[in-house]
């Protein structure tokens, strides 16, 4: 019996480790994990309950059977939930990887203890022949996510030992390297921006990137494992969770030029309050600052990034925009655009750099595309590309997977897909973009999360501006009713509005909803502990 439950435990626990996993190996306290932890304790003290009954029958009779039978009863009910497709994560289910591996044996190992120490807990209760063994062993299940907890403790020294020597080897063959090594954060935008800058920059340099989201301490030194020997330039994408995040990528990259695409309310959850994102992405600004690096490039769109620029001591500091006339930089360098037109088969412009002047086309989409292009332009150009290097770079400009990037189906249905997880500012943008678009306009959103306090109140707001340009709405998830009431603010009408609680269930209504002519936009994809 006690292996059972132990199995079960196991089985059950990877589903944690899963969650954990998609969280940097923290526990965070998200609404699947609360949903586990809720389910996992309900059943354990309904369990315990019904053990202490039947002890008492099963005293009383003199037979034990009758206890056997209330445990088989709660391993039906472990099995039910294993059944339960809501806790699983079926986007970004659990990788094996090494450190996986390490967590899930030290895991086994607590809950095998704790499991034990149950039993041997329940074996001093007995009263003739009736034994008390297994009706501590709910209360030992109730804390799976805990032990999960401890064994990240446990495994910590050795994490850190480990992740220690990859940053060792990393920062080893980065010295040994002749690089220019550019620095991209911000709230938004961050991936887009260091996809264009790449292409622009292949123009004149060998260049590598972090590939996909490797934006972490262990993604960036896996990148570098992977750059080739030859590279010329390194461009790092820099993400955070926490105060000082930056600051340790900053110290594995060593950065001498940067750009801050901005700073919005993504992860306000965690950070609290937008001043701790805002001193989070300075961290860059600060690092270049104090090394004497050669410039930062800030979006002039931003608030708090134009807030940055006029603090900055960097030499070489540049805010620039699409959104203004002209654009300079320290030393005289202008930088401006005229003539932008914005469709739905792209952008174009004329381009100003100083004295010269020569046409552009890309085929990315929405305006604040230009202003990410313009900050690339405004860093290339301190990097030496003439501006026919820079204008040939933007023609080869591809969207970024997942970042409004158009798919015309077959079926003559246009879909907009920014399904990675967004942030306010983007979500907004994609919905005036979508205005470009001639046809029924359909919107299929999740909203916004992470954004603590702020929650209710920016899914509101992206309910209203959905409701401007928006022909039908489907709401999916957890914010679907904080968006509805957004746009039934706005007069929206309530029969076009599609609620529903999952993102399959949406899928349904799209095969029976859409037809030629239709632009979808589906918008934000939530991860798999929401």
């Amino acid at each position: 019996m006690a292996a059972g439950y132990f199995a079960l435990a196991i089985v059950l626990s990877l589903r944690i480790i899963n969650l954990v996993q998609l969280e940097g190996y923290k526990l965070v306290n998200s609404r699947k994990m609360r949903a586990v932890r809720l389910k996992l304790r309900g059943g354990a003290f309904c369990i315990t309950l019904c053990n202490l009954l039947f002890l008492f029958i099963a005293i009383a009779i003199g037979n034990s059977y009758i206890q056997l039978a209330v445990q088989g009863l709660y391993i039906v009910i472990l099995l039910v939930s294993l059944t339960d497709e809501r806790d699983k994560c079926t986007h970004q289910p659990l990788v094996f990887t090494p450190r996986a591996k390490r967590l899930i044996v030290t895991y086994g190992t607590v809950s095998a203890a704790a499991v034990a120490l149950c039993v041997t807990a329940g074996c001093f209760i007995r009263s003739g022949e009736v034994w008390a063994c297994f009706i501590f062993i709910p209360l030992a299940m109730a804390l799976l996510p805990e032990y999960v907890l401890l064994a990240l403790i446990i495994n910590k020294p050795l994490e850190k030992a480990i992740a220690d020597s990859y940053v060792k080897k990393c920062k080893q063959k980065l010295q040994s390297m002749h690089l220019l090594r550019i620095g991209i954060t911000g709230s938004f935008g961050k991936t887009s921006v260091k996809n264009i800058l790449t292409t622009i920059l292949s123009e004149k340099y060998k260049v590598y990137c972090t590939p996909h989201n490797y934006n972490t301490p262990m993604g960036i030194c896996k990148a570098v494992g992977e750059m080739p020997e030859d590279t010329e330039v390194f461009v790092a994408e820099m993400g955070a969770r926490h105060k000082g995040d930056i600051t340790e990528l900053c110290d594995i990259v060593k950065p001498n030029y940067g750009i801050i695409t901005g700073v919005g309310n993504q992860h306000l959850g965690v950070f609290k309050t937008q001043e701790n994102i805002y001193e989070t992405k300075k961290e860059l600004n600060d690092y270049i600052e104090s090394r004497g690096g050669k410039a930062v490039i800030f979006n002039a769109d931003n608030a708090f990034a134009e807030k940055m620029y006029s603090v900055s001591r960097v030499s070489e500091k540049t805010l620039i925009s699409s959104s203004h006339c002209e654009n300079h930089g320290e030393g005289g360098v202008f930088i401006r655009i005229s003539d932008a037109k914005y469709d739905s088969e792209g952008i174009t412009f004329k381009l100003y750099i100083g004295s010269d002047k020569i046409e552009c086309k890309t085929k990315l989409i929405g305006r604040h595309n230009l202003t990410n292009i313009l900050m690339c332009v405004a860093m290339a150009y301190k990097l030496n590309l003439n501006i026919k290097q820079i204008a040939k770079g933007i023609s080869k400009l591809t969207p970024t997977e997942h970042r409004l990037e158009v798919c015309k189906l077959k079926s003559g249905i246009t879909v907009i897909d920014d399904s990675y997880n967004s942030n306010y500012e983007g979500a907004k943008l994609a919905v005036e973009t979508l205005k470009m678009f001639k046809g029924r306009k359909i919107v299929a959103t999740q909203g916004l999360v992470e954004l603590g306090r702020e929650q209710i109140k920016l899914n509101f707001e992206l309910g209203e501006s959905i409701a401007e340009t928006a022909d039908i709405a489907i709401l999916i998830g957890v914010n679907r009713e904080d968006i509805r009431l957004g746009m039934l603010a706005k007069g929206f009408c309530d029969k076009n509005i599609y609620t529903v609680e999952h993102l399959d269930n949406a899928k349904d209504l799209f095969s029976k909803m859409l037809k030629s002519g239709d632009v979808l936009l589906i918008q934000n994809d939530l991860p798999d502990n929401y």
